[in-house]
């Protein structure tokens, strides 16, 4: 019964620490914009921003979104209209939801760790990157609350509804196909007694796979059946090959560097195509390890997917997940342990050196063995000095958060397009011709989402010049608006508006005091009006 208590505060901080002032922070990012609107799109005239009839896949700016976040985000822009606080509802309250969820998953496969459920839930509840992702509209928040309920219903033996939640993961991101299939083999992994012959093993392995078969596997088979058709036969896979590790081969120069320093036949042994991307992959994966991304950089990759100066974790958190990974727990570390070792492999399998985005599931068991860890105390006065510790962690933490994230990095965060557009779309009528820039990427969005853009009226002009790697395309023209590299004002058209990004402002060594500045920010401005 104590338990029952304690959790209800918990979930009710967690959806308060990813409610407050999610509103207008972080500034709503491009995706979270496309999400947005074509939620708007949907819930108005029932197409996408290209006028395609309720899709399950968004083509956005050609980079092919599954879209579950798009119909969860539907009935919240019905009830507040289309903000980012409408957009980052689902977001939130799943992640709120999460610990919870989590504590559910340990108690069902070992009902006698109530300590390390309740650890479990808490520390979720406080830890970095799941408020980082909660806060925003993160289609890879979603996925992981869905791992965790596919989980629980597994352990539960509701397979079917395990299945449907399976499924729905190939409909919310990307990673999802992977990382299903992932958790997917751990489940049947932790089903086998590999104490038996190896024969016996290997028996009950097809076992189980007839006994899921009605259940479990024919229902994932057939939902999963668009998903499939449009990674073989449609432009859905457009985005895979863009981030994967595989399109970036090793160039012609540095190969034939490597030859010219010894031979064709000590290339071919130590210095292959497979070694070459093996050794990517591994330097990858163990990334994902490194204290620096754990506790004390975060993502190096792309600063908007962390708060500076900490990880993924909270500091103390790092000393108590090596405690937690040498505790005993053998029932619960089975599971737990297969899914920290295979959580990376998404990720490591793209062009990044570290992606915590496609990595975010690898937060659930990270926390695990975090509370395994926490367990262990036992002295009624340690406990109160790792809570003080935990505490001042927090706090830390909220300062770098709220006072320093986007501050360090303005660029990063496209902190200012909310002020530009507000005052493009002031001043559209004035003038005949406008000029936004694109340095920041797809500004059209922004615009659309911001203005609140009729949507069947954008349909009849939506124009993405799709990009020639198959990455994402742009948006040149709407109305009177140019979304160009911005020209300088020597070259500008009589009766038109520029508007600048800092770098642009820099480049072109224009006076800052002749033009002036929309979204002033750590002593510069992001974005610039030019009125001619």
């Amino acid at each position: 019964m104590k338990t029952k208590y304690l959790l209800l505060p918990i979930t009710l901080i967690a959806l308060l620490l990813r409610l407050y002032q999610v509103n207008n922070y972080p500034p709503l990012l491009w995706d979270e914009a496309s999400l947005g609107y074509n939620a708007y799109s949907i819930l108005k005239t029932a197409r996408d921003e290209y006028g395609t009839f309720l899709p399950l896949i968004f083509k956005s700016f050609g980079d092919y979104k599954p879209g579950l976040y798009v119909y969860l985000t539907t009935p919240f822009i019905a009830l507040l209209g289309l903000t980012p606080l409408a957009v980052r509802l689902p977001s939130i309250i799943l992640g709120s939801l999460l610990p919870y969820f989590l504590y559910l998953l340990i108690r069902e496969i070992n009902p006698k760790s109530k300590k390390t459920a309740l650890f479990s839930a808490l520390v979720l509840a406080f830890n970095p990157i799941n408020i980082h992702f909660s806060r925003g509209a993160w289609e890879t928040n979603i996925l992981t609350v869905e791992l965790v309920l596919a989980s629980l219903f597994f352990f539960k033996r509701k397979y079917l509804l395990s299945a449907l939640i399976f499924a729905s993961t190939l409909y919310t991101y990307q990673g999802g196909k992977l990382a299903s299939l992932l958790l997917i083999t751990i489940l049947l992994i932790t089903q086998l007694n590999f104490s038996k012959p190896f024969s016996t093993v290997i028996l009950n392995l097809f076992q189980d796979l007839k006994r899921l078969s009605k259940p479990f596997i024919l229902p994932l088979f057939i939902l999963a059946l668009p998903i499939a058709y449009g990674l073989f036969f449609s432009s859905d896979s457009n985005r895979l090959k863009v981030i994967s590790l595989f399109s970036y081969p090793r160039n012609q120069t540095e190969t034939q560097q490597i030859i010219s320093e010894s031979n064709q036949l000590d290339y071919q042994l130590f210095h292959n195509h497979f070694i070459f991307f093996f050794r990517n992959f591994t330097l990858r994966y163990f990334n994902h390890f490194s204290p620096a991304l754990l506790a004390f950089v975060g993502d190096w990759q792309n600063p908007r997917h962390s708060a500076p100066y900490i990880g993924i974790l909270l500091y103390p958190s790092l000393i108590f997940f090596i405690i937690g990974l040498f505790s005993k727990a053998k029932k619960l570390k089975k599971f737990f342990l297969l899914w920290l070792l295979l959580a990376p492999i998404p990720a490591a399998l793209t062009r990044d050196s570290v992606q915590t985005v496609r990595a975010m599931s690898f937060s659930i068991p990270l926390v695990f063995f975090v509370s395994l860890g926490l367990s262990q105390l036992k002295n009624r006065y340690l406990k109160i000095f790792i809570f003080l510790v935990y505490l001042l962690s927090f706090v830390y933490y909220s300062d770098l958060y709220y006072n320093h994230m986007v501050k360090t990095n303005p660029m990063q965060f496209i902190y200012g397009q909310e002020q530009a557009i507000k005052y493009l779309v002031k001043k559209q009528v004035d003038y005949q011709q406008i000029y936004f820039t694109d340095f920041y990427g797809q500004p059209y969005i922004y615009y659309l989402f911001y203005s609140q853009y009729p949507p069947q009226k954008y349909q009849t002009q939506a124009n993405l010049t799709e990009n020639e790697y198959g990455d994402a395309g742009t948006v040149q023209k709407i109305d009177n608006i140019r979304f160009v590299s911005t020209p300088s004002p020597d070259s500008l058209p009589p009766h038109s508006l520029a508007i600048y990004s800092h770098d642009e402002l820099l480049r072109l060594n224009l006076n800052p005091q002749n033009i002036l500045p929309l979204s002033p920010i750590n002593n510069i401005s992001t974005f610039y009006a030019y009125h001619n």
